[in-house]
């Protein structure tokens, strides 16, 4: 049985938590496969099956057997190649949900949020797993099933921002996967497949986003913010769209951040729209004043950005 996907993502949104997972590789299930054979073909080890069966809300037998045509999503780890001028709080901005997010990406990296990023360089970037957390539970055990030994618990609420000083069964909160790569065998085949659909899902695409764009503008101009946020990180993980879609979509983001006072992630949105139309506009009749000062301030450091 799996959770109501969307269910889990209006508890993620809701709790500011997390954007939309975009790294994770749908698998349809053939008979007597088990979750067990799917870890070690995607993972190379059976063990990291509890990584499947919590991604998907699983609740199977022990043995972990599949039903044959059952979907199944398989996480795995995102691949950025750093760009000149980007830095560790921007990256985590736009992947993990928050520029405060910067220092655990850089330190999953073996680095420090605040060295310089060559461009070039390839960023790992996590599974932010949400995970509910089971009667008996504690973020220790969550912390040690996941990621092992030398992450504690005040690591793990560190990452959760400290949304809440003690974390209880049903609460909900992230892990950070990133011992999760794919075997050379399963990259090979899930890049062969993406490549035969390429062609066909960028039409389909296209066009779906200009009806998903029209529903994000009603969804915000009727005030239901969150279904507006779920709806265009969904469209933005898509990765094919015209670059006026994007800003439009960036733009409706940070409108409705500011609805919840998320004014990091209002700049985090407004400057990934600048950096795609630079020459970007917000009327000033019609845009916030708190919005409008973030935007201004992004637009002179664009501008100025030695300053």
């Amino acid at each position: 049985m799996m959770r109501h996907r969307w269910q889990t993502l209006f508890i993620a949104v809701l709790l500011g938590i997390v954007s939309l997972q975009l790294n994770a590789h749908t698998h349809v299930a053939k008979t007597d496969e088990t979750l067990q054979m799917l870890a070690r073909y995607y993972y190379g080890t059976p063990d990291k099956d509890m990584v499947i069966r919590a991604a998907n809300g699983f609740m199977h037998p022990d043995d972990g057997s599949l039903m044959n045509g059952e979907h199944v999503n398989v996480p795995g780890v995102i691949y950025h190649r750093a760009k000149a001028g980007e830095d560790w709080y921007g990256i985590a901005a736009q992947y993990l949900g928050t520029t405060r997010r910067g220092k655990f990406l850089a330190e999953l990296n073996g680095s420090h949020p605040d060295s310089l990023l060559d461009a070039g360089r390839i960023i790992k970037v996590p599974y932010q797993l949400l995970y509910i957390l089971a009667p008996n539970e504690t973020l220790k055990s969550v912390a040690k099933m996941f990621l092992g030994p030398a992450f504690t618990e005040e690591w793990l609420q560190d990452y959760n921002l400290r949304r809440k000083k003690k974390y209880g069964a049903g609460d909900a909160l992230l892990v950070p996967l990133l011992n999760i790569e794919f075997t050379p065998e399963a990259r090979e085949a899930i890049d062969q497949k993406q490549d035969i659909e390429a062609s066909e899902q960028d039409r389909l695409l296209q066009q779906e986003a200009t009806q998903r764009i029209a529903k994000i503008r009603a969804a915000y101009e009727s005030g239901k913010y969150i279904e507006a946020i779920a709806i265009a990180q969904q469209l933005l993980g898509t990765g094919r769209l015209a670059n006026p879609q994007k800003v439009g979509i960036y733009r409706y983001l940070a409108f409705s951040y500011a609805a919840f006072d998320e004014m990091d992630m209002v700049r985090s949105a407004l400057n990934e729209a600048l950096k795609i139309q630079p020459g970007m506009e917000l009327s000033p009749i019609t845009t916030s004043p708190k919005i409008l000062r973030i935007f201004q301030t992004l637009q002179q450091q664009q501008q100025h950005p030695s300053k």
